[in-house]
């Protein structure tokens, strides 16, 4: 892929029509000429984002400040194919299709600063990794769905903690029940007639429990069956309106599609029907129920005062033996439901561990690819510029994320959040919360078992889903050959971080490749001795866009096209575009980056007569 032509309407450079060939091209003009302004432009236009959140908002308003009202079209050639990306300032996205791999766009402040930033360092490694936009797609599907499953568990959880609770009373019920036997016994052999309207009594109570137990399934029923319709409800509200295809647009491709779409909401409408028919026969069911346990509960208070008048305080003690079966047919009841609720999370559970599976393979397979760049980097920079990869070696955000899970719990998490991150993985504590593994932790971060069972039960109570998804984050480190030792990236100067990140750069082989003055801060040797050689290296197929101050660069690199830029101080314009040795660039060169042909005479005399002597 490369540029073809860039068009700019309005704005500082409007009326720019410019076209770009394959191989080098360097656009050349005295400062505030707009050299920095179309490369910016170009970036907006292909919304290439910057190589950090900073870099990314400075570009962003660079282009915005320049173009105004108007708007930027870039053509590309893909495949033999020309295919046009259209944006404006008030547009939320480019207009066009975007099938082929967006150029490496460098500004001047990010070529200086990357390398001091874990974020930059590693963008420029993952610039190598062909399809790591699909990749990060498949993991954050896998991180979305261990989200999902966590929020589920959660909430069945709570479900259980409640549950658990009630049918602790269980043991004190059947306690109560054991304690009034006596009483029943003496009570059964009052007389045969209080025997049997007790029996009678008994035998409605068990009605009245049976038909307890009902009522509560049938609750439960209707408020699943409540929510999930409230979730449908929210779905189908959420529905695309789907646009008329444009008149004059040919026919409609989307046709089938819609079509889909609208079969698809006819489901759920008709999905709803049932869901509100299952409600209302779910209410029916309640309502005859209960108006079969009308009559049952009178009989009942009727025998019991029959009882009663038999013996005084019968009826209590039978009231009472009623009230407690009841109450055990219904904690044996929840306690099934409980076991169902388990198994349930269980299996959630085991979803969730398949999913986080994934997402950990996903990442182990993009740290080997990252590796693999770093040793075919090193083989084709070294020994000068060495690269290493650590896994999961960026632990800032892990923290942070500890951090907010502890704040308000008097943990004094200021200093356990960075200890935990480094010590153990996001899953790993997950775990430990789940299991109440506080041993585990403690021997990690050093810290008592009473600390990390806090720690643990913090976490339990509100931070696991958010554990699901942190991705720990591998760490480049780039390193320059200084005299007989290495040294990291930032204990270097300006101008050398500039002579290890730009060889980086310049390694793409097969992506267009755009920079803006990346001569800054570096001397000429360097530029002769390594930027040069590395542009000739891409090759004439292979598009590299320079903005530069330094003829070397356009000289020495055998440019294949040279776009001179001029400026009246309200607009900047082409002044000429032309090959390498066309007499138009030969002059421009000239008068631009050498300070005129009569400073170029003396230059060229003084080094022949150096070289004579």
């Amino acid at each position: 892929m490369h540029i073809e032509r860039v068009q700019v309407e309005e704005g500082f450079l409007d009326g720019l029509d410019l076209r770009l060939l394959p191989g080098l091209n360097v656009i050349i003009g005295e400062r505030g000429t707009g050299k920095t302004s179309l490369i910016e432009l170009i970036r907006f236009c292909l919304d290439v984002p910057g190589y950090t959140p900073e870099s990314g908002r400075r570009s962003r308003d660079h282009a915005v400040s320049v173009l105004g009202s108007g708007q930027i079209t870039v053509t590309v050639r893909h495949r033999e194919q020309a295919l046009s990306v259209t944006r404006q300032v008030s547009g939320q996205s480019p207009r066009g299709l975007r099938t082929f791999a967006a150029p490496i766009i460098f500004s001047q402040t990010e070529i200086e600063s990357i390398g001091l930033q874990p974020n930059g360092r590693l963008h420029l490694i993952d610039e190598f990794i062909a399809n790591l936009p699909d990749s990060q797609a498949e993991e954050q599907t896998a991180v979305s769905e261990a989200r999902s499953l966590m929020a589920e568990a959660n909430a069945v959880r709570r479900e259980l903690e409640e549950l658990e609770k009630q049918i602790a009373e269980l043991p004190s019920v059947e306690k109560q029940l054991l304690d009034l036997a006596p009483a029943e016994t003496k009570l059964s052999k009052i007389s045969t007639e209080a025997a049997q309207k007790k029996k009678q009594a008994d035998l409605l109570a068990t009605q009245v429990s049976s038909m307890s137990v009902a009522a509560g399934a049938i609750d439960r029923f209707r408020e699943a069956v409540h929510h999930w319709q409230s979730s449908l409800l929210t779905a189908n509200r959420s529905a695309p309106r789907l646009e008329r295809w444009p008149e004059g647009g040919g026919k409609d491709p989307l046709q089938p599609a819609r079509e889909r779409v609208t079969k698809a909401q006819s489901h759920l409408l008709a999905g709803l029907d049932e869901i509100s028919g299952a409600v209302k026969e779910a209410q029916a069911a309640a309502a005859e129920l209960a108006t079969h346990r009308l009559p049952i509960d009178e009989q009942a208070r009727k025998l019991r005062k029959e009882v009663e008048a038999l013996k005084s305080g019968a009826g209590a003690t039978v009231r009472q033996g009623s009230e407690l079966r009841e109450r055990k047919a219904q904690l044996e009841s929840l306690r099934a439901v409980a076991e169902q609720r388990h198994k349930a999370l269980r299996s959630m559970i085991d979803r969730r561990n398949r999913a986080l599976d994934n997402v950990e393979l996903s990442r182990e397979k993009k740290s080997k690819k990252r590796e693999q760049v770093a040793a075919r980097l090193n083989s084709l920079l070294g020994p000068r510029i060495r690269i290493s990869v650590t896994r999961a070696a960026q632990h800032d955000t892990f923290s942070a994320v500890i951090a907010e899970i502890m704040r308000g719990s008097g943990l004094r998490y200021g200093e356990l959040a960075p200890v935990l991150a480094a010590s153990v993985s996001p899953r790993e504590l997950l775990e430990a919360a789940e299991s109440n593994d506080y041993e585990l932790i403690a021997r990690a971060a050093a810290i008592s078992k009473d600390r990390s069972a806090r720690v643990l039960a913090q976490i339990r109570e509100g931070g696991m889903t958010d554990l699901a998804a942190i991705a720990v984050e591998d760490d480049v480190s780039l390193h320059l050959l200084d005299g007989q030792d290495y040294k990291e990236i930032g204990e270097l100067s300006t101008g050398q971080r500039c002579t290890v990140v730009l060889p980086l750069v310049l390694s793409h082989a097969d992506r267009a490749l755009i920079v803006d003055q990346p001569e800054d801060h570096i001397d000429n040797a360097f530029i002769v001795d390594t930027v040069i050689r590395a542009i000739r290296a891409r090759g004439d197929k292979t598009q590299t866009i320079f903005s530069t101050h330094n003829a070397n660069i356009p000289v020495l690199g055998e440019a294949d096209k040279v776009i001179h830029l001029g400026s009246d101080g309200h607009r900047g314009f082409i002044l000429a575009e032309a090959p390498l040795e066309d007499p138009t660039i030969v002059n421009s060169i000239s008068t631009v980056m050498e300070g005129g042909a009569e400073a170029f005479k003396k230059r060229a005399l003084f080094y022949g007569k150096h070289e004579r002597a």
